[in-house]
């Protein structure tokens, strides 16, 4: 977005926070990214708003903005239809068109009153810039005749917190099942290096930073943090395991709270348990590595789920979405 001419306030790595007493520890600065939004607002006076994801933030931002009177969008819809299903009301009396990313939730919404368009989800439209095959397995070392494993822990602090010591036992596990299995990691420049260190300690293990979707294409098995990179993993082809941890406090709230079946977005598009979920305790190195193994070694396991996945891009919509959104937004504007 800074290349198509965005200002950033802040940048969005600070605001990556997630879990219920993690949000509650940053609450301060949170506000005061709240305080200078709204400045800036009055400051530049804006045509509309397009508010995308970040529900704890944006509906509150969402209702000053109304105040304001500043139409505003929202692209990428807040999971309310998980839960916090009461905030639906909230969002009808600022929302002036919501944009959905899943084809589930132009049905929710329509029945909540609030106008919506299903415009596709991105991920159909992104130009991933794949590598040759054997091209990534040399450029990183690897050997093209054995199984590669991909790990992809997450983006966030907390999530990488999580997620190193049952990734670390699932692959000390997998190495000692199987020799000649090989490993890349998802790294991110913008988190300490400190998280990768243990990896980088690993002769199977080679870290790659800031480009994760060659190794999601090229990896006979992914491990993948709860998120948007299960559903690109899964848009890509490869079979899947997705794992999530958090403060356990955090999880017994959200356990109260939500009213999903699942969790992994290919499995909410497909309504099926596609992909395996593990989460909490359920994401330790024995499980994790136990589901691996089976769709290295069971063909048909893992053409079950292949077929399964198949079906996603027919769910998705087609490339275009960000062209119906910006002429939705622009002829609403006239």
């Amino acid at each position: 977005m800074e290349t198509e001419g965005l200002e950033p306030l802040y940048h969005a790595k600070d605001l990556s926070v997630t879990g219920f007493i993690e949000v509650l520890k940053h609450l301060s600065f949170f506000k005061q990214v709240m305080a200078d939004v709204l400045t800036q607002c009055n400051i530049r006076k804006p045509d509309a708003a397009i508010l995308l994801d970040y529900p704890g933030f944006n509906i509150r931002l969402g209702m000053k903005l109304k105040a304001l009177g500043i139409p505003v969008y929202y692209y990428i819809s807040p999971q309310v239809w998980a839960w916090k299903k009461g905030r639906v009301k909230t969002m009808r009396k600022f929302i002036r068109r919501i944009f959905v990313i899943f084809p589930f939730e132009e049905d929710f919404y329509k029945e909540q009153g609030i106008p919506v368009t299903f415009a596709g989800h991105p991920v159909v439209e992104r130009d991933f810039n794949l590598p040759e095959r054997s091209h990534f397995f040399k450029s990183h070392g690897l050997d093209e005749s054995k199984p590669l494993i991909a790990l992809l822990p997450g983006s966030r602090r907390n999530e990488m917190e999580k997620h190193v010591k049952p990734l670390l036992d699932t692959i000390k596990l997998l190495i000692s099942q199987d020799g000649e299995l090989q490993f890349t990691l998802a790294g991110l420049s913008s988190l300490s290096q400190s998280y990768y260190e243990p990896f980088s300690q690993i002769e199977h293990v080679k870290i790659i930073n800031d480009d994760p979707y060659p190794m999601m294409a090229h990896a006979d098995v992914a491990i993948v943090a709860s998120g948007t990179a299960t559903l690109e993993t899964a848009y890509l082809g490869t079979p899947l395991v997705v794992i999530y941890k958090m403060a356990p406090v955090s999880y017994l709230i959200g356990k109260l709270l939500i009213d999903i079946e699942h969790i992994a977005m290919p499995n909410l598009i497909l309504g099926d348990r596609a992909v395996p979920e593990l989460i909490q305790n359920q994401a330790s190195g024995q499980i994790i590595a136990a589901e691996v193994m089976q769709l290295i070694s069971d063909a048909s396991v893992r053409e079950t789920m292949l077929t399964k996945l198949g079906k996603l891009k027919e769910l998705l919509g087609q490339p275009g979405c960000a062209k119906i959104i910006a002429a939705s937004i622009e002829k609403d504007l006239e």
